[in-house]
């Protein structure tokens, strides 16, 4: 309590304290008038301070109040306090008195502790039973508890674990071994855990339909192989691998590659039954199909529905039913066939594509899963293709094996949709085919094609052979000029074979068979031409325009004379072919795939095929123009010059039109009589009739052959003209004389001036120089001029030999003996030195021959 000195002495402050605020308040007189309102303050203050006071007051009074109960409580603890001291002391006395024992105390202690871990792993093992069962009641409610119930079991399984271990270890096993009891129903959960993981959820085809269906329930699956690898390690690390390790990782692995052989299992075996009878068809004795059948309890016919006709025909009267007799046989309905088998790699397809877009993004990365099993089903698709094609090659139709590639270049565009490296979108080398043997679809393409060049080679043999039994005309084209039906038909069969194989968007090895193919018919096609053109030989086989107009000529293929209107339509039927195979050539181009066109060098197809290594030769063998022939082998294929063999055949038929031309008897009657002494040729009019005769037949030719070409058959008939006039000359040596050399002069004026209008000066100056050489070996008065006449004719004709010329040398009178032997001298060095050229070229042709024909084959050859 305060002191009352303390109380008075606040008291008289305070008084002093209001006397001095009066007076400040009161000092001048006018203050005296605001006393009612600061006798009003001062009551206001006063009940304000009263109150404060109170609150003051009440505020000690319960602070006062605490403290006392405080007090109380602290009493009360040190109460405690002394009561706890005093039995620390009665417990420190007693404890004073066990230190004696206290050996017996700690294995007391230690045994206590050991049997109450006892006995709770004893109840933890006997309630495993129950426990596990309740972790498949769990995973059975809904798989969404696939970890859950996984991690349970786990710590079920640990526990069994340590209990095997236990009694393993322990030294009374047969006590122990009721355990066992307890511990079967975790191995069995676990079992059927692991069954329901692996054989329906991660199992093929069900792991998609999951990822389809609840994505979440396989990412779970995925969780539950990662934990489970946890564990494995964490086992490894503790235990030494005490506890056997359960992969769940490479089960999986190792489980896609057995679902993949399981699921092309079936797809396989009916790879295999290619050609095996999959349907029946019922027929009549009259061999009439039969659409349905029904039959009473005794099997006789009531009814019966057929095909007679074509139109469907229901018998139901009794009297003909008796007189049908139905046939059953088993076929092989090819369509039926290829629809399942197709059918279901279609399936596989998209169960594939189906991995990439719902079941791989469940998977971590590492797992690489699309990859895994797209490599499982690649060698899946592998065999059943490869089997496929060996089954079907040898009796599929050509639709079916369009068919079986279309399905092929499907998949491979679905793989690429996918994402998969161009490197590994080709079918792989079946595993289980012998490794010697080519790819099934390698077969089935080679197959295909094979037909292809089969039908087209018939084809346009047919045609050929129609064309020389006359029996299609060359027509007359809009532009004038003459052609025949099969040429204009060939490059639309062939386009047509291109376009089949595009629509199945296949731009890699079946275009590119197909196109390879394709420059082959090109090629037999211009052989089979050049050998219709060749024939056999076409000396004294002339004709002379008919009363129709048509000039007849030698014989073609199978000794069948070939009229010039015919021939003239084979040159240019190969004209326009040699266009239309550059178009060709474009589109195939276009066609194929980078890595294919290099390997065709299709950019320089239009120079053609490689002429079938010139397969017509011009060259002379006695005197006459011939065309050599080289064999296959000889000649190889080589589409760099594809189309330019068109050009080289369509030359042929030139030096055909040409020969038929110059074997008109108008023709051949006027050449017989070229260098004589007599008036008909001195006089010109032999020369005039040839002219005639050559302008009368090329006013035809400018309506018939095409303008690009018309030059080049006015340069073989010059070519002709001078070749005939050359073999005269070397048949009947000429005696020179003033005339003969004045005509010999203006017969090369005159056809200079009638095919300069054709010829460029360059290709009409070297057949004119034969004339030239000719008439200068009867006009040369030196060895030199003569020497370089003789050189010029042995290099040019076969026909001018040594003896010819000293034949000539003995009718020039004009000349003095030594001059005839300085000339004579001359050209036996030329003829001598012609022999050794002559002689080492064949010596060169037998030796390329030997390692050709006979040496083929032959060891070191």
């Amino acid at each position: 309590m305060a002191d009352p000195a303390d109380l008075a002495e606040q008291a008289l402050q305070a008084k002093e304290q209001g006397v001095v605020e009066i007076l400040r308040l009161l000092q001048r007189p006018e203050d005296l008038a605001r006393l009612a309102d600061i006798t009003a303050e001062y009551e206001s203050r006063q009940k304000s301070a009263k109150a404060t006071l109170s609150a003051m007051v009440q505020t000690q009074v319960e602070s006062t109040s605490s403290g006392m109960d405080l007090l109380e409580k602290a009493r009360r603890h040190i109460a405690k306090l002394q009561a706890a001291l005093d039995k620390i002391d009665r417990l420190c006395a007693e404890c004073a008195d066990l230190v004696q024992h206290h050996d017996k105390i700690k294995l007391l202690a230690l045994t206590h502790g050991n049997m109450k871990r006892v006995l709770s792993e004893i109840d933890d093992i006997i309630d495993l039973p129950y426990r596990a069962e309740r972790c498949w009641e769990l995973l059975m409610e809904d798989d969404a508890n696939l970890v859950p119930a996984f991690e349970a079991l786990t710590l079920l399984t640990g526990t069994a674990e340590n209990a095997k271990q236990a009694r393993r270890n322990t030294k009374v096993a047969a006590q122990a071994g009721q355990i066992l009891d307890y511990l079967t129903k975790v191995d069995e959960v676990m079992v059927a855990f692991e069954e329901l993981l692996f054989d329906q959820h991660l199992k093929l085809p069900g792991m998609v339909e999951l990822a389809q269906e609840r994505p979440t329930i396989l990412v779970d699956c995925v969780r539950v192989i990662e934990l489970q690898e946890l564990l494995d390690a964490e086992y490894r690390r503790v235990k030494m691998g005490a506890v056997p390790q359960r992969r769940y990782r490479d089960r999986l692995f190792s489980g896609l590659v057995r679902d993949a052989e399981a699921r092309f299992g079936e797809l396989l075996e009916m790879a295999q039954q290619c050609h095996v009878p999959n349907d029946t068809v019922k027929y009549d004795q009259n061999e009439n199909p039969i659409i349905n059948e029904t039959r009473d309890y005794s099997g006789a016919l009531t009814r019966v529905t057929r095909l007679v006709g074509g139109q469907e025909e229901t018998v139901t009267d009794p009297d003909q039913l008796q007189g049908i007799e139905v046939t059953e046989e088993e076929i092989f309905d090819e369509d039926k066939y290829l629809d399942e088998l197709l059918n279901g790699l279609y399936d596989m397809t998209d169960e594939l594509a189906a991995v990439y877009d719902y079941a791989a993004p469940c998977f971590p990365a590492e797992y690489d899963i699309f990859n895994r099993i797209f490599q499982c089903y690649h060698v899946q698709f592998a065999i059943v293709v490869d089997v496929l094609g060996h089954a079907a090659a040898d009796g599929m139709s050509t639709k079916g094996a369009l068919r079986c590639m279309d399905w092929v270049q499907k998949y491979m565009d679905t793989l690429r949709n996918l994402g998969v490296d161009e490197a590994l979108i080709r079918l792989p080398p079946s595993p289980l085919a012998d490794p010697d043997s080519l790819p099934g679809m390698v077969v089935l393409m080679d197959s295909y094609v094979h037909r292809m060049e089969t039908t087209v080679t018939d084809w346009y043999m047919k045609n050929l052979k129609a064309d020389l039994d006359a029996k299609y005309v060359p027509q007359v084209t809009a532009d004038g000029t003459l052609a025949t039906l099969g040429a204009v038909e060939f490059f639309r069969i062939l386009n047509q074979q291109i376009a089949i194989i595009e629509k199945l968007n296949d731009h890699g090895e079946v275009m590119f068979q197909t196109a390879k193919t394709a420059l082959r018919v090109m090629s037999s096609y211009q052989a089979a031409q050049r050998q219709v053109l060749v024939g056999p030989s076409d000396k004294g086989a002339g004709g002379e325009r008919g009363s129709n107009g048509n000039k007849a000529g030698g014989p073609g293929a199978g000794g069948r004379p070939m009229s010039l209107e015919l021939a003239v339509a084979f040159l240019n039927n190969n004209v326009r072919c040699h266009d239309q195979s550059l178009e060709f050539a474009e589109d195939v181009q276009r066609q194929l795939d980078q890595s294919y066109r290099s390997q065709l060098d299709i950019e320089d197809v239009c120079r053609g095929f490689l002429e079938v290594a010139k397969v017509a030769k011009v060259g002379w063998r006695g005197g006459e123009r011939v065309c050599f022939v080289p064999t296959w082998r000889e000649a190889g294929l080589d589409i760099e010059d594809v189309c330019r063999g068109f050009l080289e055949v369509a030359k042929l038929a030139t030096y055909k039109a040409v020969s038929i031309v110059f074997n008109d008897p108008g023709m051949s009657n006027q050449l017989k009589v070229l260098y004589s002494s007599g008036a008909e040729y001195t006089g010109g009019r032999a020369t005039n009739v040839l002219i005639a005769t050559l302008k009368d037949y090329f006013s035809d030719f400018k309506k018939w052959v095409l303008p690009s070409f018309l030059k080049r058959v006015a340069e073989a008939a010059l070519e002709e003209l001078v070749r005939r006039a050359a073999n005269m000359f070397v048949a009947v040596p000429p005696t020179p004389s003033e005339p003969l050399l004045k005509r010999m002069a203006e017969d090369e004026a005159d056809l200079a001036a009638y095919f300069e209008t054709y010829l460029r000066p360059d290709r009409l100056r070297r057949p004119m120089a034969l004339l030239s050489d000719m008439r200068e070996l009867l006009v040369a008065d030196t060895p030199e001029e003569f020497s370089l006449a003789f050189a010029n004719l042995i290099a040019a004709h076969p026909g001018f030999t040594l003896d010819l010329a000293t034949r000539i040398l003995a009718s020039r009178t004009e000349l003095q003996k030594k001059q005839v032997a300085d000339i004579t001298a001359q050209c036996r060095e030329l003829w001598k030195a012609r022999e050794a050229s002559d002689k080492a070229a064949r010596g060169e042709a037998d030796a390329a021959a030997g390692g050709g024909w006979f040496g083929w084959g032959k060891k070191g050859a």
